[in-house]
Parts: structure tokens; sequence; C-alpha cells
């Protein structure tokens, strides 16, 4: 349940930035008679993705804390064993220990394992950089 609500709130983001990152773009047109206006979808944008990068990390905790629970009855099944790698019926400690396998960064990006939160808050840092950079050049210019 945590996690499909993380997912739909990373779609509900991913709509409003898009909108307002198109309204901020449409400020920088030629033929616009007022370009300060495009300071405030630009820093909305910033803090729309401040607040939602703050209610994915809630989202996150939850999910890591049901995670959790179901780790501690997964090592007390009896497929709890004393082998490196944990039996396949144990979900969530097979992919904690298969996760760390594939940990090892590489220079190359795409090769690389990420997990949602690194890719998610890729998301959030590049739309907030782009609403606040928008922002301020709306400012200057």
């Amino acid at each position: 349940m945590h996690a499909a609500q993380r997912l739909t709130t990373f779609y509900f983001y991913i709509v409003i930035s898009s909108v307002i990152a198109t309204a901020l773009l449409a400020t920088f047109q030629k033929d616009h008679s007022i370009p300060r206006l495009g300071m405030l979808p630009g820093f909305l944008l910033g803090v729309f993705s401040f607040v939602f990068w703050k209610l994915d990390t809630r989202n996150k905790c939850l999910i890591k804390g049901a995670e959790a629970a179901l780790k501690f009855f997964e090592s007390n099944s009896e497929h709890a064993n004393s082998s490196v790698q944990p039996h396949v019926s144990q979900i969530f400690l097979k992919e904690e220990y298969d996760t760390r396998q594939k940990r090892k960064r590489s220079i190359f990006i795409w090769k690389s394992h990420f997990s949602y939160s690194e890719c998610f808050n890729l998301v959030f840092l590049t739309f907030g950089s782009v609403g606040i950079l928008g922002g301020l050049l709306a400012w200057w210019f």
C-alpha cells in the first residue's frame, strides 16, 4: 500500500511539474509582455519539488518500516539458515542480498544500479533546479 502511494504521489508530481515547467518556458517567449512573470512558475516548481521530495522521504520511511517487519518474520521462518545467501522464499531478505551484490558503481552510469529513491531524487533535483534557475533568469532579465 505504501509503495503504491509512493508511486501515485510521484506520478502526480510529474504531471504538476510538467505543467508548471511548460508555463515557465512559455514566459520566455519573445512576444511575452511581462518577462518577470516567469518568476512565479519557476519558484513554484522549486517549492513543489521540495515538498514532494519530503513526501517521498516520508513514504520511503513507511515502506522501509514495513520491509523491516517482514524481514524479521522471514529471518525467523523455517527457511532461516546459516548460508550466506537467503532462501528463495525469503523475498525481502533475498532482495536485500541481491541489491547489495549489485551496488558496485561503474564509471559508465548506465551500468550502475540505482534505487527508486536515487532515481526519484534525481528527478526532484532536476525539476527543482530548472524551476529555481528559470525563476532567477526571469527575475534577472
